[in-house]
């Protein structure tokens, strides 16, 4: 441990223990904790983990002998902090001698929150805004994730990129599967030490992740089904006869209580961790039923949170809107919703947004998946349309493509998180108050307008009719299809506060601004020539002095 780290930064304890115990993993067996205190007086207490070290050089992970139980903190004050590690055992406790560190200012924002002043937006603990722009990479396949997910984070960061989204599947980063049996984590050791470089590889680029504890087909015997691999099986040895015994029977909860115990002991600390997501698309598992789920839902949430100092955020998939006990519990912090094989992703985004934002009116909203591009889709379009249509209809970030090893990045398609991105850095969400916006066409034309507007400011997306999958499948063409020009779009803005308006036309794939021109309006109402485009254009309506 250094003597000396900056706030946010993340204190790592190497701690030498002289203790007997059976399985490292188990807190009935032995446990480690971290107790800190703050220079304000605030005792914070941290679970430490077993942990193996690794080489990586190259391209090669190789498994080193170096095993050592560890502890992760991040300092949220200044000052001088106390330390000591406690170990319990079922025939002992020690605590080690006091240790002190010194915490110094940093330029780091914090914790990722529901902004205090627009529910339905997200911010730093300092206030400032974060709007998520990027998209899903729940996992790498092949012989070196972390060189992938360095390929990848480089080239979605470079773009201005922020988020992404990650798995635990037995294929990926899961910690306990058919091959360490139930409760013992020895055997994946290396997906653990991955994990930690990815996190690694965000905080250094200034990222983040959700990050998604169970994937449906854990529990699922017909779509993607892995129940028969899987080691609460009783088939296996597990204590489940059946996929809903997950949520009652007394064993295996505790056996989750103790893989929760390791996830939130070893990742805890991290900033970089936007958000907890306890399922991914529980719809496909019989643990949708709400009765089963939100009670399971609400006890791990409260043993998590119990082992996380940090209360990172909480979020879910896959039950349906209706299910009001599941994403009205106050410890699901936002609600999300993924989306495939839609007609009209700008019209059916904003239709489906308004239901969430109406049914959870206090809780920002995610479009966490979608996606189905098609094969002849070589210029990014879907991609394109789902990023500004979840973001320009009231959700809390972009929407999130699901296909980024498949799709994004071997056709290299990045440069559409560049012009949202560059968008949306000016922004600060939480400070308005935003309805959906008074514009349309003065003339009836092949495109759309879909926005937001507050009292004095308005961010407008004009989307050509012709940019759409339906106008590729009508070219039949994968060699990269025109679209027609829309000229002579004249924009009529109603319902704004009178007075005097800047207004910028925007590039969506550069982000370059192409227009800035100044308007004057008696009564609020007014009308923007928009230049001839092809594709799409983006608006900024903002009152001047």
């Amino acid at each position: 441990l250094e003597d000396t780290v900056r706030l946010f930064d993340k204190v790592e304890l190497v701690a030498e223990i002289d203790a007997q115990f059976s399985n490292p993993y188990d807190p009935m067996d032995i446990r480690v904790d971290g107790s800190f205190t703050s220079p304000s007086g605030e005792t914070v207490l941290v679970p430490g983990f077993y942990y193996r070290d690794f080489d990586y050089e190259n391209g090669v992970q190789q498994a080193t002998n170096n095993w050592s139980w560890r502890i992760r903190f991040t300092p949220t004050e200044t000052g001088e902090w106390r330390y000591e590690v406690i170990v319990t055992t079922v025939s002992d406790s020690k605590r080690s001698d006091m240790g002190t560190f010194q915490v110094n200012d940093s330029d780091a924002h914090g914790f990722i929150r529901v902004d205090s002043r627009n529910p339905r937006y997200f911010a730093f603990e300092d206030g400032t805004p974060y709007f998520p722009v990027g998209e899903n990479m729940a996992w790498a396949t092949g012989g070196d994730p972390i060189g992938s997910y360095t390929d990848w984070l480089d080239s979605l960061s470079e773009e201005g990129g922020n988020y992404i989204r990650v798995w635990m599947p037995a294929w990926g980063f899961g910690i306990e599967w058919s091959d360490t049996g139930l409760g013992n984590y020895d055997r994946r050791q290396a997906q653990a030490f991955q994990l930690d470089r990815v996190l690694d590889l965000l905080s250094e680029r200034d990222m983040y992740m959700m990050l998604t504890l169970i994937n449906h087909g854990q529990f699922n015997t017909s779509v993607n089904p892995e129940w028969g691999d899987n080691p609460y099986n009783a088939a296996n040895g597990g204590p489940c006869p059946d996929p809903t015994c997950f949520a009652t029977d007394e064993e295996a909860v505790r056996l989750w209580q103790q893989r929760l115990r390791y996830i939130a002991a070893r990742w805890g600390y991290s900033p970089n961790i936007f958000a907890w997501e306890w399922w991914n698309e529980v719809n496909w598992t019989p643990l949708v039923n709400p009765a089963l789920l939100a009670p399971w839902m609400q006890n791990s949430a409260n043993y998590l949170l119990s082992l996380d100092p940090n209360h990172h955020l909480l979020t879910h998939s896959g039950s349906p809107l209706r299910d009001e006990s599941v994403w009205g519990a106050s410890q699901l912090s936002f609600v999300q919703d993924h989306r495939y094989d839609l007609s009209d992703l700008p019209g059916d985004f904003q239709n489906i947004i308004r239901q969430w934002e109406t049914t959870y009116p206090d809780k920002p909203f995610l479009m966490g998946e979608f996606g189905s591009p098609l094969e002849i889709d070589t210029q990014g379009v879907l991609l394109h349309l789902g990023l500004w249509s979840a973001a320009m209809n009231g959700a809390a970030g972009t929407g999130m493509t699901w296909w980024w090893d498949t799709y994004v990045d071997p056709l290299e398609q990045y440069a559409h998180f560049g012009g949202i991105s560059a968008f949306f850095a000016g922004e600060d969400m939480c400070a308005h108050d935003w309805t959906p916006a008074s514009a349309d066409f003065s003339a009836p034309i092949r495109a759309r307008v879909y926005g937001l507007q507050s009292e004095g400011r308005m961010l407008l997306w004009v989307v050509s009719r012709d940019y759409s999958n339906a106008y590729l499948q009508s070219q039949q063409s994968n060699s990269g299809a025109q679209f027609p020009p829309v000229d002579g779009a004249i924009l009529h803005i109603t319902n704004m506060i009178p007075g005097s308006y800047a207004v910028e036309v925007w590039d969506t794939i550069t982000g370059e601004i192409l227009l800035r021109t100044q308007m004057e309006s008696a009564d609020g109402d007014f009308e923007i020539a928009l230049p001839t485009f092809t594709t799409d254009l983006t608006l900024k309506v903002m009152a001047t002095p």
